[in-house]
């Protein structure tokens, strides 16, 4: 594969990040009524860092991506403890399962974003 279609594909693997909490950032802010809006740190940091590593693709970029990630994997992996607690009173094993398939989709992108780590550019 030449360098600039694997910079293509890196660059794409910050970008779909970046549409999905921009999205999210567009509904809360602008589609819901006036008295309803907020801003949440949890959409704007995210939306933040994958724009900043979309466009530079450095290490500080990729440092603060994978903060973001553990952060999220956490909360993944305590929803999937609730899940469990909860299992058959709140939760049908089908929804469980559809869980526990987004979290494994979750650490390969992980695995991922650790095999397209840049090297070489700091800032």
């Amino acid at each position: 594969m030449n360098v600039k279609t694997k910079n293509i594909l890196i660059r794409l693997c910050y970008i779909i990040p970046f549409l999905l909490f921009a999205y999210a950032f567009i509904e809360e802010g602008f589609l819901m009524e006036e008295r309803f809006r907020q801003f949440d740190f949890w959409i704007i940091a995210p939306l933040i860092v994958f724009l900043y590593q979309s466009i530079r693709n450095s290490i500080i970029g990729w440092g603060a991506a994978m903060i973001l990630y553990l952060i999220f994997s956490y909360l993944i992996g305590d929803g999937l403890l609730s899940s469990i607690d909860s299992l058959g009173a709140k939760i049908d094993k089908q929804t469980f399962v559809i869980q526990i398939v987004i979290g494994l989709i979750f650490m390969g992108l992980g695995y991922l974003y650790w095999k397209i780590r840049p090297k070489k550019r700091l800032i």
